[in-house]
């Protein structure tokens, strides 16, 4: 399910923005700096500082992950059931000794939130439906904009 464009994108984007339903149903919408591919068929990220989203998701796993690389204007839906893993869990150890070694060891993972997708869709810039936009131009004009040097 997610192939080397997709991955490439979360990696990209740096950001994502996870969305889970409170317990009036209202939406929750919670951003991520800690987003990863788990494999092919799974998304991984750090609980550090939402416990609302974990609340939520315990409640009810369903959720969305919207992942977009703000300069080429493109990016991911992926949307799936998402299991927490706490300290003492395998797997919860295993992304939490990753997650410290790229962020340093005073960051606290309280979770490790494993999201298993049921489908994946594109979200484009309406940019591209003219036909003269090339991803190329608009990541050179959101670069300057932003003022960026890729």
């Amino acid at each position: 399910m997610l192939d080397d464009d997709m991955k490439a994108i979360i990696k990209q984007a740096n950001l994502s923005f996870v969305a889970t339903v409170n317990e009036d149903g209202s939406p929750n919408l919670s951003p991520k700096s800690t987003l990863r591919p788990y494999d092919d068929n799974s998304l991984i990220f750090a609980n550090l500082a939402s416990p609302g989203t974990i609340e939520n998701l315990q409640r009810d796993p369903k959720t969305e992950i919207n992942c977009i690389d703000v300069f080429s204007r493109r990016g991911y839906r992926f949307t799936g059931t998402a299991t927490v893993h706490s300290p003492g869990d395998a797997l919860y150890e295993e992304f939490n000794e990753t997650i410290l070694q790229e962020l340093g060891s005073s960051t606290t993972v309280h979770d490790a939130v494993l999201i298993k997708l049921s489908a994946v869709a594109p979200i484009l810039s309406p940019a591209y439906d003219n036909p003269s936009v090339t991803e190329e131009k608009l990541r050179e004009t959101y670069l300057r904009r932003y003022g960026v040097n890729d």
